[in-house]
C-alpha cells in the first residue's frame, strides 16, 4: 500500500471515518473508496487541506447516491441541476454565483451523498468548472435565493411550490419537503405559501 494512503486512512480515522464503512482500500486496483459521510469528515477535520485538488486519489461511488435520488425522486435531479447550476453562474453577479455556488454544492452532498463537484467536472464545460473553482475560493460572497428555487424545480417540483414576497421566499409544503430531500443547512424556512 503507498505511504500516501496509509497517511490518508491516519487522518480519515483521525476525523471519525470508520473503516470498512466510511472508507476501504483496493488491492487489486490501488485505490483508496472512501464514501461522502468520509470525505465530509476529512474536510472538517482538515479545513486547510483542498480536498477537491486531491481527490483524484479518492474514488468515490458517483451514481450509486444520483441512482438512489433520482429514483426516490422519479425525476433525474442531477442532469436538471447541472444545467441550471450552469445558467446560473453565467447569469448571477459574481458574488452572487459564488453564495450559490457554496449553498448548492455543499448543502446537496451533506445531505444526498452526491459528489457534485466531481459530477460538475465530468459533465460540464471546462470553461463552467473553471468559474466554479474560482467562485469556490472568492470572497467576499452575496447571499441570494435563487439557488432554492433551482433545488426544488429540480427535485420535481414546480413554480407554485415557490413564491417570493420582499426578500425572503415562500415555499409550499411540498416545496419545503423536496428541498429538505435534497439540501442541508442552516435556513430559516417559511412554508407560507398556499399549496
Amino acid at each position: 500500500m503507498h505511504s500516501d494512503n496509509v497517511q490518508l486512512f491516519r487522518m480519515l480515522i483521525e476525523a471519525g471515518a470508520q473503516p470498512g464503512e466510511d472508507f476501504s482500500y483496493d488491492l487489486s486496483q490501488g485505490t483508496c473508496h472512501i464514501n461522502e459521510r468520509g470525505f465530509i469528515l476529512l474536510q472538517n477535520a482538515f479545513p486547510d487541506i483542498d480536498w477537491h485538488d486531491i481527490s483524484s486519489v479518492i474514488e468515490r461511488d458517483l451514481d450509486g447516491p444520483v441512482q438512489t435520488l433520482n429514483q426516490q425522486l422519479g425525476v433525474d435531479f442531477v442532469t436538471a441541476l447541472l444545467q441550471r447550476l450552469q445558467q446560473r453562474l453565467e447569469q448571477l453577479p459574481t458574488n452572487e454565483a459564488a453564495w450559490y455556488a457554496h449553498q448548492v454544492l455543499g448543502g446537496v452532498e451533506q445531505r444526498t451523498g452526491i459528489a457534485l463537484y466531481q459530477l460538475i467536472q465530468q459533465n460540464l464545460t471546462a470553461n463552467t468548472c473553471q468559474l466554479l473553482d474560482q467562485l469556490l475560493k472568492l470572497t467576499p460572497i452575496t447571499p441570494c435565493h435563487v439557488w432554492i428555487e433551482d433545488l426544488v424545480l429540480a427535485a420535481g417540483g414546480s413554480a407554485e411550490d415557490i413564491g417570493y414576497e420582499g426578500g425572503d421566499v415562500l415555499l409550499s409544503e411540498a416545496g419545503v419537503e423536496l428541498l429538505s430531500q435534497v439540501w442541508t443547512g442552516e435556513l430559516e424556512i417559511q412554508d407560507d405559501l398556499a399549496a
